[in-house]
């Protein structure tokens, strides 16, 4: 994805766009792996760093998976280290403005990490207290002063009697005090703020001590702290931007703050997105632009959120939140690229070569727009159309580096996937029960159902929900599954994977579904059952109807070697083939004709061909009402 499709300028007037009195909204970017959420942050990121204070995290960075060494989990969460990672970036220099300082934050993180400091670790509580301390420091060469002398005093609270947290906590309120700099005033002013933490009835001291004894108790009493967390990193946002409206005299700050979480459905993200949420809810404004990427459709965070397209959120169509956290949240589906982006990403992949006409449509039609395909498609074109490789199946089965560039594609949109094999025989699948049988006869012993149901579930978390007659929803991930399912292995009988799953399936199918079983027959190269349920159903149902079957038969992926059906869609077989006895033999050549080049034309790695188009034109006219069977003439 690039800044010539989707500008970043235009992503962040969303939040001007709907100007509601409860805020802007939360802004998610939704779907599935390779449609550029990520690439579109990054951007973001960069196009507003140096104008606006500006964060981005990723979700699935390894340090939200789990505390640094030494830490005590019940004093680390992935909402911690994503709140001190953000407000790290949020106060990077920024103009003559300075940097933004986080007092009420860093009070917070301050009195939860004191919870796990009853190990005595002395050269990681200094760490600890340093990195947050920092988060209320404008920064210069007094900097490591203050911060130094104040730890020390933290360090010394150690040996104390009693609860650890209360005497750090007592401890950090004296050093605030007593210190004459500007940063020890921000954090009294900081420390001030607990007061008014649920039953601290107005004393600072207690409301640090109940935030951190909340946070390190776990569940919903860990939740309710990281949203006080949140709040304080609101909170001391806007005091930042207050000398914009006069309250407190200071140079004015450019821009709002934008906050950037990817991968917002891990926790790091998600505990931040939750709590945002919940305090706008409550009533709580802010002026911050949060964007986040979601992999998926939806979340059960953001069941209440509203959903637009991207042209509808730059536009600012009606949105007002409900009463329910996420009802502040604005669901996004970011486009996919056009024909034009297509080409363009062909040709610029391409510099000095002849790009085929065809193939940038073929690779749109494959690809369906997604970004990350049609990158990867493009960069094997580039590699190889100097050696004749033109056509998507072509690109798709070219080595780079020792490995398909299919295999390269799918290990990006399904990574770590380590049932990929089993995913492909189920590609073949049109819906659980389909799956069931194939996972029964074809896969190993013990996969059963609940493989099935396990592997549903992780399509479904990538992006991948089912769809009516599709165990993989995508067509384009299903083109690749298919890939490997007929170059990647072969079943326990030593023959192809593929035909062993479609036989199966036909056989599952038999005569009471007959189009699922012409399907499967036309796959394993046996069209002439496919041609017989054509040709009888024609007379009987709605030309709608016949063409919808005739759709569905031919969406058969063709595993052949030898591709003869552009040869028998244009006619060059009728004198050779024998129509079946007691057949009207027009009207069975016309079908067949049909047939087969329907099934060229819809084969997504194989591009159009003219003559195939046009002759298959002339025979639909042929078989449609009105005609007064032009096949017997």
């Amino acid at each position: 994805m690039t800044t010539a499709t989707i500008q970043p300028h235009a992503l962040l007037d969303i939040p001007k766009a709907f100007r509601p009195p409860e805020g802007p909204p939360f802004v998610v970017l939704a779907g599935a792996r390779g449609l550029g959420r990520s690439t579109v942050l990054r951007e973001l990121c960069a196009a507003y760093r140096g104008r606006s204070p500006v964060a981005l995290i990723d979700g699935e960075e390894t340090r939200f998976d789990r505390p640094p060494p030494g830490r005590p989990p019940a004093s680390w969460s992935p909402a911690y280290e994503a709140l001190t990672v953000v407000a790290e970036q949020l106060a990077e220099p920024l103009g003559g403005a300075g940097r933004i300082t986080f007092p009420r934050l860093a009070c917070g993180l301050l009195a939860v990490a004191a919870g796990g400091w009853g190990d005595r670790g002395l050269s990681r509580v200094c760490a600890e207290a340093e990195r947050v301390l920092l988060l209320s420091d404008t920064g210069g060469w007094l900097a490591g002063r203050w911060v130094g002398r104040t730890v020390a005093r933290l360090v010394s609270s150690l040996s104390d009697q009693g609860p650890v947290v209360e005497a750090i906590v007592e401890t950090a309120l004296e050093a605030f005090s007593e210190g004459m700099s500007s940063s020890h005033r921000r954090l009294r002013r900081g420390a001030v703020w607990y007061r008014d933490h649920p039953h601290a009835a107005g004393n600072p001291k207690l409301g640090m001590v109940l935030l951190s004894r909340h946070f390190h108790a776990g569940g919903d009493a860990r939740t309710h702290a990281e949203h006080h967390l949140v709040r304080a990193l609101l909170a001391d946002l806007d005091d930042a931007y207050a000398g914009v409206a006069g309250v407190v005299p200071r140079p004015q700050r450019g821009g709002r703050p934008v906050v950037l979480l990817d991968n917002v459905q891990e926790a790091a993200g998600r505990r931040l997105m939750e709590s945002v949420l919940r305090a706008r809810a409550d009533g709580r404004a802010d002026q911050v632009a949060f964007f986040a990427g979601l992999r998926g459709q939806g979340h059960p965070a953001l069941r209440n959120a509203a959903r637009r397209t991207l042209a509808e959120a730059t536009r600012g169509t009606d949105w007002t939140p409900g009463g329910t956290p996420s009802s502040h949240a604005l669901l996004v589906s970011l486009p996919p690229f056009s024909p034009d982006d297509t080409r363009q990403a062909v040709e610029a992949a391409c510099p000095g070569q002849s790009v085929p006409p065809a193939l940038p449509f073929a690779v749109h039609r494959l690809t369906g727009g997604n970004p990350l395909g049609t990158a990867l498609l493009a960069a094997s074109a580039g590699r190889n159309l100097a050696r004749g490789l033109g056509t998507p199946a072509d690109l798709l089965l070219a080595e780079d580096t020792g490995r398909r560039a299919y295999e390269t594609v799918l290990d990006r949109l399904l990574p770590d996937e380590d049932h990929l094999d089993e995913l492909a025989v189920l590609s073949l699948a049109h819906d659980h029960a389909s799956a069931v049988v194939l996972a029964e006869s074809q896969l190993p012993v013990g996969f059963g159902e609940s493989g099935v149901r396990a592997l549903s579930s992780r399509l479904a978390a990538q992006g991948h929900a089912p769809a009516p007659d599709h165990f993989v929803s995508d067509p384009f991930l299903r083109a690749l599954l298919l890939l490997h399912l007929r170059h990647g292995h072969t079943a326990g009988s030593g023959r192809p994977a593929w035909r062993e799953a479609h036989r199966a399936l036909a056989a599952h199918y038999g005569g009471a579904h007959p189009l699922h079983r012409a399907h499967h027959e036309l796959a394993l190269g046996n069209a002439d059952f496919a041609v017989s349920h054509l040709r009888e159903t024609l007379p009987a149902l709605d030309l709608r109807e016949w063409l919808a079957a005739l759709t569905f038969i031919t969406s058969a992926p063709h595993h052949s070697s030898d591709d003869h059906r552009a040869a028998i869609a244009v006619g060059r077989t009728d004198a050779s083939h024998r129509p079946p006895p007691g057949t009207d033999p027009g009207l069975h050549l016309c079908v067949r004709r049909a047939l087969h080049a329907t099934w060229y034309e819809a084969d997504p790695l194989t591009p159009p061909a003219p003559e195939v188009t046009a002759r298959l034109q002339r025979d639909l006219g042929r078989l449609g009402p009105g005609a007064s069977h032009p096949w017997a003439r």
